[in-house]
């Protein structure tokens, strides 16, 4: 079976890479293992944590020179960023985000944090746009948002912050089993007229409210549940993430994996690739478990299978591997020199990842694959949870990767 280009990981890196590939035409298939860490996803991308006042430029200046930002090129950042809102928006996916600065949301802790992109529903805006009073809405039985929290914590920031609960009657028959009530099976229940009388009951306690916080637990297959609701409230309302699963990520996820099948690429879920053909410096196959004796062959190779959380990465006592081909990793020290003891701190595995070049190109026992590429969470340097650039990194290589791809032919 012969492909142009074949994509192993269909997270957000994997699917962007993929969606640009065959927006060009090209004939794309994605082999992913499963859940991707999509489905844990905010509803915002982080590009790079800055300070007051400081562009984007100037913190990706700052960066280490392994870092993905650095070998992709500054000169570069600005055109990907754009064109990853861009490609979101084709995808059908509406969001709002500046190309030089971060805009704030609120965390499902109420903590506010830098983001560069946002779903549009999504909470969004600049510091000295922060409202002063806001009503935090709960829903009765609902324990992965925790509205009296949220609260507290936006009060320190100076905002008077009320909240209040509300019952929702379709949500009555997910009580009967505690795992079921979660954001993901109150999103299948919340639509037509359920969010009509919510809508009413929400709109007679929030007269003083200069903005209504939601759990974000509307539309997990499109938006628009989500947008009824935010038109049926008298007062400006947007949403908060909860804790995992994500309702706005698995829609991302599924808008995302839609459009590559529409554009003609084909997805094979729940399978792993185990294995590949390597001749004269070039990926030609690779087998799955699913596919016994099949050999996937392509022109191209994407690595986008994530990192430790999502097995692109494995670890021993003595070292850090790449499970598919064994490709080069890049990683210090050995077990105990591996984590910090303080959990709050940044974690030096954190930054450990693939080996790869100023093009992304992997690399084998010390030579470069001339077809193989990795994108997202594998890549070495990143260290996203101290740069914030989880999103960003994942969503900028893999459309960089494809550009790169499509430069070639």
């Amino acid at each position: 079976m012969k492909y142009d280009d074949i994509i192993i990981g269909g997270g957000l890196s994997g699917l962007l890479c993929a969606i640009s590939l065959a927006e060009k035409g090209r004939k794309c298939l994605i082999i992913s293992q499963g859940q991707s860490t999509l489905n844990f996803s905010s509803g915002s991308l982080e590009f790079i944590n800055t300070r007051e006042g400081e562009s984007f430029e100037q913190a990706v200046a700052q960066l280490p020179a392994g870092h993905p930002y650095q070998k992709i090129g500054a000169d570069r950042l600005t055109a990907l960023r754009a064109s990853v809102a861009q490609l979101l928006g084709r995808a059908g996916i509406d969001t709002v985000g500046d190309k030089e600065r971060n805009h704030w949301r609120i965390t499902p802790f109420g903590a506010l944090k830098q983001t560069w992109l946002s779903l549009e529903e999504m909470t969004h805006f600049q510091k000295e746009e922060l409202p002063r009073r806001v009503l935090v809405v709960d829903i009765t039985g609902f324990l992965d948002f925790n509205a009296t929290f949220i609260a507290s914590s936006l009060g320190k920031m100076g905002i008077k912050a009320d909240t209040c609960e509300v019952y929702v009657q379709e949500t009555e028959r997910l009580r009967e089993n505690d795992s079921e009530f979660r954001s993901a099976n109150i999103a299948h229940v919340l639509d037509g007229y359920a969010i009509d009388r919510l809508a009413c009951a929400i709109n007679e306690k929030a007269a003083d409210a200069d903005l209504i916080l939601l759990p974000a637990v509307f539309g997990i297959e499109k938006d628009e549940p989500a947008r009824r609701i935010l038109r049926m409230l008298k007062k400006p309302a947007a949403f908060i993430p909860t804790m995992s699963p994500s309702v706005p990520g698995i829609r991302l996820q599924r808008l995302l994996k839609q459009r590559f099948i529409a554009l003609g690429g084909l997805f094979i879920n729940a399978d792993t690739v185990f294995s590949a053909d390597v001749a004269d410096g070039r990926i030609a196959s690779v087998h799955t478990l699913n596919h016994g004796t099949t050999r996937f062959e392509a022109d191209n190779f994407i690595f986008a299978c994530g990192s430790f959380f999502s097995n692109g990465l494995k670890a021993t006592k003595d070292k850090i591997y790449e499970p598919i081909l064994g490709l080069d990793v890049d990683f210090e020290g050995s077990h105990g020199d591996w984590f910090n003891p303080d959990v709050y701190a940044e974690q030096p595995y954190m930054s450990f990842g693939v080996h790869t070049d100023n093009k992304l190109r992997v690399s084998l026992a010390g030579k470069t694959l001339e077809n193989a590429y990795a994108v997202g969470q594998l890549l070495s340097g990143a260290s996203p949870i101290k740069s914030g650039c989880t999103g960003g990194v994942s969503a900028i290589s893999g459309v960089y990767a494809a550009e790169i791809i499509l430069n070639q032919q």
